[in-house]
């Protein structure tokens, strides 16, 4: 009996250490095939992309990345006002050539934040925290896709959208 009972605890102290050592492994989660997993991106085809010439984003700094502060430079060249939400972005993956929408884990169109400004020929440093929307990304080949709108008229809510992009990499 007591022979039976020393198997069957090594056997569960076995399964628990087994469980723990797979869910520290499991944050990262690596796609094979993003074709199988996430919608091809509509950007570049279905939505224009980049088609501002005095408006442009980049990275700050490319070297060590720190998902939790990704710092973009936003380059207002023009004479106008451009709007945008400092929370709102997406984040896209490529692969063999085909750009792929990341699911976000959290929506940050929910947060209640104001819109903010960039004004003629201005520039500004925006941090991004991608690690709280998108969880701890994989190596590859990345792009932020930040809106921005200009208002002919706010009275009449006439206004334009443009969509502008920044690649990146996570070695």
């Amino acid at each position: 009996m007591k022979k039976i009972i020393c198997m069957f605890l090594t056997l569960l102290l076995l399964v628990c250490i087994v469980g723990c050592s797979q869910t520290k492994d499991s944050d990262i989660h690596v796609v094979q095939d993003y074709s199988e997993e996430y919608e091809v991106s509509p950007y570049g085809s279905e939505e224009a992309l980049d088609t501002l010439d005095d408006l442009k984003i980049s990275m700050s700094a490319e070297k060590d990345l720190d998902l939790k502060h990704l710092s973009f430079l936003i380059e207002n060249t023009s004479d106008k006002e451009y709007r945008y939400s400092p929370n709102y972005f997406e984040i896209e993956t490529e692969q063999s050539g085909t750009w792929y929408q990341l699911e976000q884990l959290d929506d940050p169109s929910k947060s209640n934040e104001k819109d903010c400004f960039i004004k003629p020929n201005e520039r500004l440093t925006l941090e991004i925290d991608v690690k709280s929307f998108y969880g701890e990304l994989p190596a590859g080949h990345y792009r932020l896709i930040k809106q921005f709108a200009f208002f002919e008229s706010e009275r009449d809510w006439d206004y334009d959208t443009y969509n502008l992009s920044c690649e990146f990499t996570i070695r």
